[in-house]
C-alpha cells in the first residue's frame, strides 16, 4: 500500500465526486439540461434560420429532461432512506 491510500484501495487525496459536490449535483443536472436544450435549440434556429421554434422545442425538452433526473434521484435518496431506517 502506497502512501495516500486506504485498505480499499481509494486515495484519501482525492475526495469523492459525491462528497465534492453535494447536494449541488442534481441542481447542476437540471440546469445544464436547460441550457444545454436552449444553446441547441438557438444552434438548430441559426442554422436553419427558423423563428425561436426550436429555442421552444429545446428549453421544453430540456425542462422535461432535467425533471426526470430530479425525479431519479429523489426515487434514489429516498430508497437510501428506506435501506437506513432498516439497517442495511
Amino acid at each position: 500500500m502506497t502512501n495516500g491510500e486506504d485498505q480499499s484501495g481509494g486515495s484519501h487525496l482525492v475526495p469523492d465526486r459525491a462528497e465534492v459536490t453535494g447536494a449541488f449535483s442534481p441542481g447542476v443536472d437540471f440546469i445544464s439540461s436547460v441550457v444545454a436544450g436552449l444553446l441547441l435549440g438557438l444552434g438548430l434556429d441559426w442554422w436553419l434560420n427558423t423563428r425561436p421554434v426550436f429555442v421552444v422545442i429545446g428549453v421544453v425538452a430540456g425542462f422535461i429532461s432535467g425533471f426526470l433526473k430530479l425525479w431519479r434521484y429523489s426515487a434514489l435518496m429516498e430508497q437510501q432512506a428506506k435501506e437506513r431506517t432498516r439497517g442495511y
